[in-house]
């Protein structure tokens, strides 16, 4: 990232035109320049500023010579060392790299945004997450970044596509939880998404960029100045990375690379700490340069031989579509016991057309209404299949619960949830009738109110403990322990809501738009087709398995995957 290379004595006015140069993004005092302060960029809007060239550049990695523990570098670099993976010394990069031997299309993570303390001289860093940049001069990435100058420091949020300027997003605070990822889409097409869990603040865009996709990382980055050397890296304390996720081709075989930044001289200034495979999430630690002092942060276990990477699936199947007749209908997530992902998805004739997962069975052969929803029971081993008119049919280890077969409905049923224990599901009709069986307990329903709207979809609550029904319109209707948080009911969409999903802690929902837009309250946005729609509409959405992503589903049987949700192909007319 460049910097402001400017003598000491023009520095505080330089800040202070900065602000005029951003569009009045940034709010700096004109004060004293020892009283610290904390700048403020307004909400995220949707639209992006271009940075100007005296803001900081998110840059290549830039290698030094030497590796940790040789002649010139401290003792905190030895300490580094015993991550048992391969340190890279560089000037500008502190964390994990992922390459060779793979090609990525995508990386995403969750951090914490650190705060930075104010400083009279011009110091910075920045938290990103990316694709490329460790051996290539293409970089795509989106992070938060830290500025201070003149006692005061801003925060806010941005993407780039090397060697572009950054696009400023909007501002955040200290503290805030980012969840970030760059997804590749097509052969030179990707989705750019960023959260501020915090603040329920959300940006994606779909945009076209060229990159081989050699490396993806997770990182803290001292900016770079114009001529490309690094400002002084701001002291960031610790920052926090965790949900690391990483896609692509052979992504298991690729070495997974320590890396941290160093001074001219040696002396380390950040370095990481190990990987915990557990949460999937590591430290950054800073340390001041020449410092050898061991902090109360810093990794103290010398006897690690490896570093865990992110559950990235191991020896899985690459992407490839596959045929079937007649439309589909409906989509749900599959998950084998070594992370392999896949889905399922029906057609209305009720055949079941299984991407990278195994068939238990469909209608296709039988005579029926259309099939309108899939649900997988919680180990994957099952599903069941609701046809328009109520009837269920279980297959593998789904068990049948009931059903309304038989009976006359005001409304057809369009969609269904299992309970998050497999003993029981629910129906829902376009009237928002609900239909409960085995252990799924009714709440409430809409099927004695007059809509504006018929219900498209519904998504439960954690535990069962209630549940939430969408409309057409995007109005939101919520039952039991499940809260309501807004709606889209008295905004006009440029296309119908078509299905919803929840977030699995509870945090929220989110509903998608025929046009692949999506609309999240609470829960945490990775990306949308919003700004790009597909050439045909979307018809249903679906949550990968452990609920960090989603998956979106055309009338044509293509596929969008977003977030840790893996593309796996799509389904073509045989």
């Amino acid at each position: 990232m460049r910097g402001l290379n400017v003598p000491r004595r023009w520095r505080a006015l330089v800040v202070i035109v900065l602000t005029a140069a951003c569009g009045g993004l940034v709010a700096v005092s004109s004060g004293s320049p020892a009283a610290a302060g904390t700048g403020r960029v307004p909400p995220w809007t949707g639209r992006v500023t271009p940075a100007p060239a005296s803001m900081g550049h998110p840059a290549p990695m830039h290698p030094r010579a030497g590796q940790a523990g040789r002649a010139g570098l401290t003792g905190r670099a030895v300490r580094a060392a015993a991550l048992g993976a391969p340190l890279q010394i560089s000037s500008n990069w502190a964390g994990y790299v992922f390459a060779g031997g793979a090609s990525f299309t995508g990386a995403s993570a969750r951090w914490t945004v650190p705060a930075v303390q104010a400083t009279v001289d011009q110091q910075a860093s920045a938290t990103w997450v990316g694709v490329d940049g460790y051996s290539t001069s293409s970089l795509i990435q989106t992070g938060t970044s830290q500025e201070t100058a003149n006692g005061q420091t801003i925060y806010y949020a941005w993407y780039e596509l090397l060697p572009a300027n950054p696009q400023i997003i909007g501002g955040v605070q200290p503290g805030d939880v980012m969840q970030a990822s760059v997804t590749q889409t097509a052969a030179t097409t990707w989705t750019i998404a960023i959260t501020d869990v915090t603040s329920s603040q959300n940006f994606s865009t779909s945009v076209s960029y060229s990159t081989p996709g050699t490396s993806a990382e997770w990182i803290e980055e001292v900016p770079s100045r114009s001529d490309g050397v690094p400002v002084t890296l701001a002291d960031f304390g610790t920052a926090h990375f965790s949900a690391m996720g990483v896609s692509g081709t052979n992504t298991s075989g690729a070495s997974t690379i320590a890396t941290a930044i160093a001074d001219s001289t040696g002396n380390i200034l950040a370095y990481p700490g190990a990987i915990n495979s557990a949460t999937n999430s590591f430290d950054v630690f800073y340390s001041a340069p020449g410092s050898t002092t061991t902090t109360t942060s810093a990794p103290t276990s010398t006897t690690a031989t490896t570093v865990p990477a992110p559950p990235a699936p191991v020896a899985c199947a690459p992407p490839r579509d596959r045929q079937a007749a007649g439309r589909v209908s409906a989509i749900a997530a599959w998950q084998d016991s070594t992370g392999c992902a896949g889905y399922w998805i029906t057609t209305a004739q009720g055949q079941v057309v299984s991407l990278m997962a195994p068939s238990y069975g469909d209608e296709g052969a039988t005579s029926h209404l259309p099939t309108v929803a899939i649900m997988a029971t919680p180990d994957w081993k099952g599903y069941w299949l609701v046809d328009a008119d109520g009837t269920v049919h279980a297959y593998g280890d789904a068990v049948f619960r009931g059903d309304m077969h038989g009976v006359r409905l005001n409304g057809l049923i369009i969609a269904a949830a299992a309970t998050p224990d497999g003993g029981g599901y629910w129906l829902v009709a376009s009237d928002g009738g609900i239909f409960n069986f085995g252990d799924a307990r009714f709440f409430g329903s809409t099927g004695n109110l007059r809509l504006n709207r018929p219900v498209v979809g519904i998504a439960p609550a954690p535990g069962g403990a209630g549940y939430w029904l969408v409309a057409s319109d995007g109005g939101i209707f919520a039952f039991g322990r499940a809260p309501f948080l807004g709606s889209m009911g008295a905004v006009a969409l440029n296309r119908p809501v078509v299905g919803m999903t929840a977030d699995p802690t509870g945090a929220g929902y989110r509903m998608v738009g025929a046009d692949g837009g999506i609309f999240s309250f609470g829960a945490p946005f990775y990306g949308s087709l919003g700004a790009s729609p597909p050439p045909v509409p979307v018809l249903a959405m679906a949550p990968s398995t452990d609920g960090r992503g989603y998956y979106l589903l055309t009338t044509a049987g293509g596929v969008y995957g977003f977030g840790d949700a893996r593309y796996l192909g799509g389904v073509v007319p045989s």
